[in-house]
Parts: C-alpha cells; structure tokens; sequence
C-alpha cells in the first residue's frame, strides 16, 4: 500500500467514516512505514506544525488524541518512539516538554542526563570551556528542555556540571552556589584568592588590604561570598586578609635559610 493509500484510511479513521483501522494493518515493519506515513501527515499536514518546532508543540496528548495510541501500544512504544519512528534521529527525547515515564530514572536516566547537557553545550550552543560557570545558569535548565536533569542534580547548575566534567570546575565558580558552599573555608579561600589575584589583579595581600572595596564584590558577582562568609562587612574581609597574612609569616618562619 503507498502512502497517498495508507493517509487516505487514516483520514477516514479521524473524520469517523471508519470505526478503526483494517486488520493486521500494523503488521511488522510495513506496519511500521504506514505509522510513519501517518504521524508525518498528522503532524505537518493537518496540525500544520512546522518541523522544528515538534519538540516545543507535541505531548503525547497530541497522538493519542489523533486515534495513533492503539497501534502504538501494539509495538510498545511510547509517544516519543512514535515520533522518532516518524523522524528517526531527528530529535532528542529530552528536547520535549514531556518526556516519557522514568527516562531520567536510575544509572541509564543518569547516563542519559550527562549526554544531554554535554550536547547541548558542546554541540547545540559551542560553549567554550571557561564560560561554562556563567553560561549554565538556573534558565539554562528551563531555555534547553532540562528541567527534569536539573531536578535530578538537586537542581544545583553545579552539580550537573560535575557530573558532566568531574573536577573541572569549584563550586564558588558559578552564580548560583550551592547551600552551604560559603561555610566552607577552603572554598571561601579557593575563592578570595581568584578574586584579589586573577580577577582584581591585586599583586598582594598587602595591596589588597588596602584597595579592595565592598563594591568589588557586586562588580563582580560575588555578593553571596561577600554576604555568606563576612557578613556583609568589610572589617571581617580585612580581617581574613590579615589571617592570609599572618599564615604566610609563619609558613616562611619554618623555612631554614642556612
């Protein structure tokens, strides 16, 4: 049967002038080509969705509704394997506003949320390694279809993050820290030490002490450390900076000169 032959039944299944389908229409991959016929045709010929955008326009509301749920349930699919079915490889499942049942789920959905974001950083948006911390963001989630990975990581963009390049990156790096990060004293100093030295380019201790501002800290999008680890204060900065100071002094009165 051709296509013009297989839409021609399938409109009379939509308009009721049949009750179903003809017997062992769905048989084998024959079967198989006529459920591609008919999702091509539904969606971009009598939804009109234009190819790109099925990910953002489809559920599986979309199908089932459109009589195509009885000859997906015959080979087990879901509404996703019907559309790649239709389109193979052409989409992501993670791409749709729903995603099927459990695919996030376990080691595999895991497995699957790491490739996720490693493609749409890598591959859809070319973002350059050192950018990642600033580009992989809470919206970042929602703008690529990952809302589900980032409640899998805790919705923590770090967290995700590491999962997809371990020990790449501090979590300080980004602008969403996560909970507690500025409790943590090797982090606030991992931290303090790139920004006086890398990002303010300060040449010491001692000219940091001198010259760093509050406002350093908003210009540079560091107020949850300026907030969560000095309180708000630049007494307790300059403080730390004599602490820094005072650990150099008696690093070097254990070094011997002879």
């Amino acid at each position: 049967m051709n296509r013009e032959q297989v839409i021609d039944i399938y409109q009379d299944v939509l308009d009721k002038k049949r009750k179903r389908f003809p017997n062992y229409f769905f048989v084998g991959n024959e079967g198989k080509k006529y459920m591609r016929y008919m999702t091509c045709y539904l969606l971009e010929q009598r939804l009109s969705i234009p190819i790109h955008e099925i990910p953002l326009q489809v559920t599986a509301g979309t199908l089932w509704s459109n009589r195509l749920k009885p000859p997906a349930m015959l080979y087990e699919w879901n509404y996703y394997e019907v559309i790649d079915n239709a389109y193979p490889g052409r989409f992501k499942a993670w791409q749709f506003q729903q995603v099927p049942d459990k695919y996030w789920d376990g080691d595999e959905g895991k497995k699957r949320a790491i490739e996720a974001v490693k493609y749409v950083i890598e591959e859809k948006l070319k973002i350059p390694l050192k950018e990642i911390p600033i580009q992989v963001n809470i919206h970042f989630f929602s703008q690529h279809s990952l809302r589900g990975v980032f409640s899998l990581f805790g919705q923590s963009p770090f967290q995700v993050v590491e999962a997809v390049y371990p020990g790449i990156f501090k979590p300080w790096q980004f602008a969403h820290v996560p909970m507690n990060c500025w409790k943590n004293e090797e982090y606030v100093r991992e931290a303090m030490v790139d920004f006086l030295f890398r990002q303010l380019h300060f040449s010491s201790y001692e000219e940091a002490f001198l010259k760093l501002k509050g406002s350093h800290f908003t210009d540079f999008q560091l107020t949850g450390l300026f907030q969560m680890a000095f309180d708000s204060r630049m007494n307790n900065v300059k403080e730390w900076i004599k602490n820094q100071l005072m650990n150099i002094d008696n690093e070097l009165s254990y070094v011997n000169l002879d």
